[in-house]
């Protein structure tokens, strides 16, 4: 659930959202779309550090331009009459707090989800598995948003996303990815 309200006379606010309103559209209109979205700029911590009560202690967390960030990013979904399915989250506090300000706090985490090194094989393993089947899980005619890590978004997509960038991809009944376009949204 989106924390902004939707109105019905929400437009655009940026000249570029012209360049990328065909990827708008299809947000609203195409079934089985996965939006992959890094967390926005973060500060401190050790950026795998994972505290795992939720306090965030010795965790990377977001910056006031991430949080700026995050709350703009959430505010062009609303101005573009996005609303998404499904929320899904890595647990460490820097993609949370992402999430939650961008889109609130309705949203689904799970321990497997957190940042990665893409040569710990039996962690990339069991994160590729819980990451599909909750992008599967949450499919439908809405898009599901999926907010994570550099690292884990290319061991989904192959692709480099930066601060940002919303990486558009369909996914099909098996979770597979065909990647259909990138916006950018700027801090």
């Amino acid at each position: 659930m989106l924390a902004v309200p939707f109105t019905a006379e929400a437009q655009p606010a940026a000249k570029e959202s012209r360049i990328d309103e065909p990827l708008w559209i299809k947000l609203r209109s195409k079934p089985h779309l996965v939006v992959f979205m890094r967390h926005t700029h973060s500060t401190g911590g050790n950026p795998l550090a994972w505290d795992e009560t939720g306090n965030c202690r010795g965790e990377v967390v977001l910056s006031a331009k991430g949080k700026a960030h995050a709350k703009k990013i959430g505010e062009t979904f609303v101005q573009h009459r996005v609303k998404p399915s499904g929320l899904i989250s890595s647990p460490m506090c820097r993609c949370r707090e992402t999430t939650q300000i961008a889109f609130g706090s309705n949203y689904v985490t799970d321990a497997v989800l957190r940042e990665i090194a893409s040569a710990d094989a039996e962690r990339t393993a069991a994160y590729d598995k819980v990451a599909v089947s909750l992008i599967v899980k949450h499919l439908g005619n809405a898009p599901v948003v999926f907010v994570s890590h550099q690292p884990n978004i290319n061991l989904l997509t192959m692709e480099l996303i930066a601060e940002g960038d919303l990486l558009i991809g369909r996914a099909n009944e098996k979770g597979e990815i065909d990647v259909v376009g990138k916006i950018r949204i700027e801090p």
